[in-house]
């Protein structure tokens, strides 16, 4: 098994008061597409895409604009118990096209690891 994701040195999340701006940086450097939103105890409160900043950018957000303000609240996620899941992550990502990033949840919704499409799955 790979080791897990150093998720407080990351470039797959970025905290919720974070800038627009930041988040497109963390999202250019992971090559993703999209980043994990997280409150200070780690808890996810959602993801961002470039997709949602240029929507947000288009409707008059800046990049000054607090990523809390913008990110999506509905999106999909794996628990931490989902063992087929986390086992064969690539079978996962075919059946979800569309996604890069799986936040995968512990207790209270805390980030325990984030499942990134052409792996290393948990890095």
């Amino acid at each position: 098994m790979k080791p897990k994701l150093d998720i407080k040195n990351s470039n797959y999340i970025v905290k919720e008061d974070a800038s627009l701006n930041e988040a497109m940086e963390a999202i250019t450097y992971n090559h993703r597409g999209c980043v994990v939103v997280v409150d200070k105890d780690f808890l996810v409160l959602g993801v961002l895409s470039d997709g949602d900043i240029r929507r947000a950018l288009v409707k008059g957000a800046t990049m000054i604009t607090p990523v809390s303000k913008v990110l999506n609240t509905n999106f999909v996620s794996v628990r931490d118990d989902a063992r087929d899941t986390l086992q064969n992550p690539e079978r996962f990502f075919e059946a979800h096209a569309n996604l890069n990033v799986i936040p995968v949840l512990g207790e209270k919704n805390r980030l325990a690891d984030i499942l990134v499409r052409g792996g290393p799955y948990r890095e």
